[in-house]
């Protein structure tokens, strides 16, 4: 009776103490930007705990914001899940980042725009599909950053946190992938801002493409059903 009084104590401890709520949720999220899971994972919510020394409460809690942030979501059999994003999920926020970042890019000065591509190094591309994908992010959020509005910066770094698992799985040609990426930071161009238009537009156009190309194929097997 003992015991079990004090583990309830020390989950009631545990859930005031907003210092351990704010570390175990930076640290679940990094684990997240990390790549260490996949779309649909279900979150073992004790192992998270015994990772970052806490009790589940807090894990509960982070994985709680995390929802809040749409970047997990609750499971069928209880708990919370990596989401899984619909193709019409991903094909409708693919065109928001297209949209955003074409009219971020076309303020910004030329020189400007070449300095913020000449941060990234072609021969830094990356060697994985997590690499590609935290690299495609960063490249997107220098953009939003160089217009010097924060507002725009934070957008686009919640829009990249939502598409970092799509991102990794449509890596997974990384020497495909690289080569886009490599374009796309080309600034050696005579007219650099129609080229990261184009860069920018085609980049969304085949994900979106491939989206619709999953749903034609999902409604085409329901009519066959």
């Amino acid at each position: 009776m003992a015991l079990a009084i004090h583990g309830r104590r020390s989950e009631l401890m545990a859930a005031l103490d907003p210092i351990t709520q704010e570390r175990v949720y930076r640290g679940l999220k990094a684990e997240y930007l990390a790549g260490r899971y996949h779309a649909g994972e279900r979150l073992d919510i004790q192992d998270i705990a015994d990772r970052h020394g806490s009790s589940k409460t807090p894990v509960r809690e982070a994985a709680c914001r995390l929802m809040g942030e749409r970047l997990v979501e609750p499971d069928s059999a209880g708990g919370f899940r990596v989401i899984i994003a619909t193709p019409l999920e991903l094909t409708h926020l693919y065109a928001w980042n297209a949209h955003l970042l074409l009219c971020l890019t076309q303020r910004l000065k030329r020189s400007v725009l070449s300095q913020t591509l000449d941060q990234f190094l072609p021969d830094k591309i990356g060697r994985t599909p997590v690499e590609i994908a935290r690299l495609t992010g960063s490249i997107f959020l220098a953009l939003a950053t160089s217009t010097g509005n924060p507002e725009a910066a934070a957008t686009i770094s919640q829009i990249n946190e939502r598409l970092f698992y799509p991102r990794v799985e449509g890596a997974a040609n990384v020497t495909e992938a690289a080569r886009e990426l490599r374009t796309m930071i080309n600034s050696g161009v005579v007219d650099v801002h129609k080229s990261i238009h184009r860069r920018i537009e085609s980049y969304h156009e085949r994900r979106i493409a491939h989206q619709q190309a999953v749903l034609q194929h999902r409604a085409g097997r329901s009519v066959d059903d």
